[in-house]
């Protein structure tokens, strides 16, 4: 069996993402489900609320910081290493880019996103 891991990300704006080893963790959209307690067991149910999807990405430094600062309408096609794809469509990043000791830290974020294979 294989473990999925993030083996490649594809951005409509800059193209594929200098990705470090191991450096990804992709959360795919999904939805909260908060129990509601009735007064008997069957009233009991719950709320669901959508939960956006999230690619936590380090990066080879080969990209200036300031090149993440106005994305906020990405399209993201991430490749899983058991040979998935995914897509974030209108994505953005959520935070100031972090430069580390040669390597970049970005988070982005989307309503959804779909599995395409």
């Amino acid at each position: 069996m294989i473990l999925n891991k993030v083996k490649r990300v594809i951005s409509s704006v800059l193209g594929e993402l200098p990705l470090k080893e191991g450096g990804g963790t992709f959360k795919p959209g999904a939805y909260k489900r908060e129990t509601q307690l009735g007064e008997v067991a069957e009233n009991t149910g719950y709320t669901e609320s959508p939960t956006a999807a999230e690619l936590s990405l380090t990066l080879n430094a080969s990209l200036d910081p300031q090149d993440f600062r106005d994305i906020s309408n990405d399209t993201l096609t991430i490749i899983l290493s058991g040979g998935s794809e995914h897509t974030m469509p209108n994505a953005w990043v959520t935070d100031a880019v972090e430069l580390g000791t040669g390597e970049l830290k970005v988070t982005y974020q989307s309503a959804k996103s779909e599995k395409l294979v």
